[in-house]
């Protein structure tokens, strides 16, 4: 179905603010956002920039999920080039893919991955593009025990009932993903661990905690994500 006029206004003027808007968070930070400098620079009245988005909050919601689509779009393109049963290729890919993004969009991945602006609450509308990458992780894992067929009883103790929670509501997103929800506790905790390696390994990187001892992010990324594999690929059975 064709947009109509009015619709494809619509789409244009966001563009062009998301444009501007990326712009100011380059030279000023996200704390710096302000609307009235916004309509300035995009030559209309505040009021007019009042029609489509309704605060500062809203601005920073439409660059946040922006920045999230644009980073899984990335990744899911280098991933998806990778033949379906190579998983170990799929998933050393994706952690290559995430800091390739981050290191070319440094203020958008620092949007989305740094300091939280003051007084920002995201709202549920950004969780869907927030949740492209750990949901790649979990489909890799899922796709590789769906091939093994079994898998291997526990080898570490079983986490206590706090955490017995957590995994519980990770497991109910997984099967609301389509993927089968009997996962093992051991199989979450180890993707989890897997996706928070990644990420923290990227920011200690981007914001200057590796200054002194890593100097070749890449290669120390890559040496995690391997690592990260190997101990997925020995819980998800031969």
């Amino acid at each position: 179905m064709t947009p109509t006029p009015r619709r494809q206004a619509r789409d244009a003027f966001t563009r062009r603010l998301l444009e501007v808007a990326h712009r100011h968070l380059v030279e000023q930070g996200a704390s710096g956002l302000g609307m009235r400098a916004l309509a300035r620079d995009l030559e209309v009245t505040p009021g007019a920039l009042y029609r489509y988005v309704k605060s500062r909050d809203d601005l920073l919601t439409l660059l946040i999920v922006d920045a999230y689509e644009s980073l899984g779009k990335a990744v899911e393109e280098a991933e998806g080039r990778i033949p379906r049963g190579d998983h170990e290729g799929r998933w050393v890919a994706l952690w290559h893919a995430t800091r390739t993004w981050a290191l070319e969009h440094r203020n958008e991945y620092g949007l989305i991955y740094g300091t939280p602006v003051p007084g920002y609450q995201a709202p549920p509308e950004t969780i869907p593009a927030a949740s492209r990458i750990s949901i790649l992780l979990a489909r890799i894992a899922s796709d590789m025990r769906s091939q093994a067929g079994t898998t291997p009883p526990p080898d570490s103790p079983e986490p206590g009932p706090a955490l017995r929670e957590d995994l519980a509501r990770v497991r109910h997103w997984i099967s609301e993903q389509g993927m089968p929800g009997d996962v093992p506790d051991e199989l979450i905790l180890i993707v989890l661990r897997g996706w928070t390696e990644l990420f923290g390994c990227i920011n200690m990187e981007l914001f200057g905690h590796y200054v002194g001892s890593v100097e070749n992010g890449a290669a120390f990324l890559d040496e995690l994500a391997h690592r990260s594999f190997k101990e997925l690929q020995d819980r998800t059975g031969p």
